[in-house]
């Protein structure tokens, strides 16, 4: 008890938090949803603070890209699974506490069993299919649900919490279409941003925890990193919500890959491997869709090298008679562009290259 008092001492100092507010955090328990760029500063501030079990999910594994932001990883645990990297680096911080790890996919058929254990949950997820989950998941179990999201040099948090104000989907009814919000990997994001945002995550699951300050229900924080400004909008409750409106719709988890329009395309997916076949019968056309500061890859020299954008003035260029592939640096592009062209009337068959061309080379083909 008196390495307790000596190590959260500058909690117990606080008069809103105290003795009885750090017991609480002790006997606290709080899942985090995805170990990336916002969730190692939110598992790492959350273990400092002394929270007694921390689960944490994640199914990815370490990529070099990933050290510039998410800070529980280093050079030596490239390649290996996040999960296990985190949960040590945790424990390394803070013995004490219960870290739980889940090394899966978090889906419908196992969020409400692994929710229903915790008090809070922190969504530092970096995709729609997982958000809407999350929310619903909570929503059903009664839990808060402390959301944030990154994008190049913007952050935005806020707490979805049915039962106290609006839901992520009061927020966001309805999906937007593959492709048309890129990730952090295809838009970039300052990394610092991420510890900033994170973090502020952190401190609201405290709040929550301990009841001390006023959380950020049916509020959203804006936060400009480049001009330095921050803004904050009301999120009303939506009394027409399928999930916690007046007359719900909604009454059990979905398939959110297919809420999210996520499946409509992938048996149009191909792999390297077999692209590598499609190009030798040679009878077919590559597309390279390409952000605003992308030039034409070098993995594909011949393609023809467009923005989605200028994709639909190039359809009449296309020869129906051969089929499209569609690459991107990530995968997510060229599924969007597919889809753009098949709403424009396009009747050739198209493919899209499953996981982008990031990990390739010139010698793959």
């Amino acid at each position: 008890m008196d390495n307790f008092y000596e190590r959260y001492k500058s909690h117990i100092l606080l008069e809103e938090i105290g003795i009885a507010g750090q017991k609480r955090i002790k006997a606290s328990n709080v899942l985090i949803v995805g170990v990336g760029g916002l969730g190692s500063p939110v598992a790492m501030y959350l273990a400092a603070a002394g929270v007694g079990k921390i689960g944490i999910i994640d199914f990815d594994t370490v990529d070099i890209s990933n050290l510039q932001r998410q800070i529980l990883y280093n050079v030596t645990d490239v390649g290996e699974n996040k999960i296990e990297i985190a949960k040590k680096r945790i424990k390394e911080l803070n013995p004490e506490l219960k870290v739980v790890a889940y090394n899966e996919k978090f889906s419908q058929l196992n969020a409400l069993k692994i929710i229903k254990k915790y008090d809070v949950v922190v969504d530092a997820s970096d995709n729609f299919p997982t958000r809407y989950l999350v929310n619903d998941a909570c929503a059903f179990a009664g839990i808060p649900d402390i959301w944030a999201s990154v994008y190049k040099f913007e952050g935005q948090i806020s707490i979805f919490d049915a039962k106290m104000g609006a839901c992520y989907r009061c927020f966001h009814p309805i999906p937007p279409k593959i492709g048309t919000v890129p990730s952090c990997g295809e838009s970039g994001v300052v990394g610092a941003l991420t510890g900033i945002i994170g973090s502020m995550q952190a401190c609201e699951a405290l709040k929550i925890i301990t009841g001390a300050g006023v959380p950020l229900i049916g509020r959203l924080l804006y936060f400009d990193v480049f001009n330095m400004t921050i803004k904050e909008f009301r999120i009303a409750k939506n009394k027409n919500c399928s999930l916690c409106g007046e007359k719900p719709s909604l009454k059990q988890l979905a398939n959110y890959d297919e809420f999210c329009h996520i499946n409509d395309f992938i048996e149009n997916e191909i792999t390297s491997i077999e692209l590598n076949k499609k190009i030798k019968t040679g009878k077919i056309q590559i597309v390279n869709i390409v952000g605003k500061a992308e030039k034409n890859d070098l993995i594909f020299p011949t393609a023809i090298t467009t923005s989605v954008n200028n994709l639909i003035f190039l359809k009449d260029k296309f020869n129906p008679n051969l089929e499209i592939v569609f690459v991107c640096k990530y995968g997510y592009r060229s599924i969007y562009a597919m889809q753009l062209l098949k709403e424009s009337g396009y009747k050739g068959k198209m493919y899209s290259l499953k996981g982008g061309t990031r990990k390739l080379s010139i010698y793959s083909f």
